[in-house]
């Protein structure tokens, strides 16, 4: 798995799509993501990162890389920031989930490896769920991106299928040198 500078300058070049079945290469991200970001992240979002990602084609592939380093300028700016933005975005894909027969919690944490392959390409490394009992999940990720945003983008998710009072745990970190981050992760509906 290819592993993020916490900066690195932007490129913010489109790059062919090398499709679900190759990871190898570098992690890429669709554009959506970015246009989303500096959406949600209002002003938030440093006005030269927004300068940047006006001209990003939602359709097309960038590096996770200049993802990381707009999330690390937002966490230094506030660390809760990179959280919420993840759940703001990751919340309004509740008629996306059900398109894809995805209506629980559940279902979500049984598809989470899968549809990591549709959302990112290359080498971006993988995510596990283990359904520990009803309403509670251990999620194993070994992932490159900022796993404060992707915690975030786990509760947006089960919030978006209607779960609440949702609780995560973040017992085991990449950041901290762990092999993967844990996301004991439970939930009410």
């Amino acid at each position: 798995m290819q592993r993020f500078s916490r900066y690195a300058p932007l490129e913010l070049k489109a790059h062919p799509d090398p499709g679900t079945e190759d990871r190898s290469g570098p992690t890429l991200t669709l554009g959506s993501l970015f246009t989303m970001l500096v959406t949600v992240g209002g002003e938030d979002v440093p006005p030269e990162y927004v300068a940047a990602c006006r001209d990003i084609d939602p359709a097309a592939w960038y590096l996770g890389q200049d993802l990381e380093t707009i999330l690390n300028k937002l966490e230094d700016r506030d660390p809760a920031l990179p959280e919420l933005i993840g759940r703001s975005i990751y919340f309004m894909f509740r008629t996306q989930l059900h398109g894809l027969g995805i209506k629980t919690t559940t279902d979500f944490m049984v598809q989470l490896p899968i549809m990591w392959t549709f959302a990112t390409r290359g080498e971006s490394g993988t995510w596990r769920a283990t359904m520990m009992g009803a309403r509670h999940a251990i999620v194993e990720s070994h992932q490159p991106f900022n796993c404060h945003f992707e915690a975030g983008g786990l509760r947006g998710f089960i919030e978006a299928l209607d779960g609440y009072d949702v609780e995560i745990i973040h017992s085991t970190c990449i950041r901290k040198g762990a092999p993967f981050c844990t996301f004991d992760t439970r939930w009410q509906e």
